[in-house]
């Protein structure tokens, strides 16, 4: 019980960090913080530049623009990507151990971004299509298609050899496909 309430806590402790490399200049606008909230106003303030302030490094992708993030404001491994210049989104990731962990991981993401985001936002959970995973994202249906941005979780199994592992991605950006114009 006592290593379940342990890690339990990772997932609120990786929301209350400051940013992983204290040496990296701090921009004017995306500070580290430790308040959960703060950081998810951030990284919605951050979608509608196209998260210029997080991207560092640019990794590079055949079909995509992909960027190492300056700032982990949640989990490990962040990341900024962009299909074809035009949608960008927001990235990161994190192992659980086993599925009791990683189940715990979600919850509380859903919970501080339910709590964090407000009534206005509207969860809609579901299975994932290409495996046993969960998803939830939270979006605002009444804002406007321009400054219509979404805050997801996933919690995906990852078969392995010996094993599955899971792991729980957090995802800021737009889930609805851009309309193509026609000629």
């Amino acid at each position: 019980m006592k290593k379940i309430t342990k890690l339990t806590l990772i997932l609120t402790s990786i929301f209350l960090t400051s940013c992983v490399n204290q040496n990296t200049k701090i921009s004017a606008n995306i500070m580290p913080t430790t308040n959960p909230c703060t950081k998810l106003e951030q990284l919605k303030n951050a979608y509608y530049d196209d998260f210029k302030q997080l991207k560092e490094v640019k990794v590079g992708g055949r079909a995509s623009n992909i960027w190492k993030a300056k700032y982990h404001l949640f989990g490990e491994n962040c990341q900024v990507f962009s299909w074809g210049g035009k949608q960008h989104t927001y990235s990161c990731r994190l192992v659980a151990p086993n599925e009791e962990t990683a189940q715990n991981y979600y919850r509380s993401a859903k919970r501080i971004t339910k709590q964090c985001l407000g009534d206005e936002w509207q969860l809609e959970e579901s299975n994932r299509r290409h495996d046993d995973g969960m998803k939830a994202s939270f979006t605002n249906n009444k804002a406007k298609p321009s400054e219509q941005v979404t805050f997801s979780t996933h919690l995906v199994p990852t078969s392995g050899l010996f094993s599955t592992t899971w792991t729980i991605y957090y995802y800021v950006g737009n889930s609805t496909k851009p309309k193509h114009k026609k000629h």
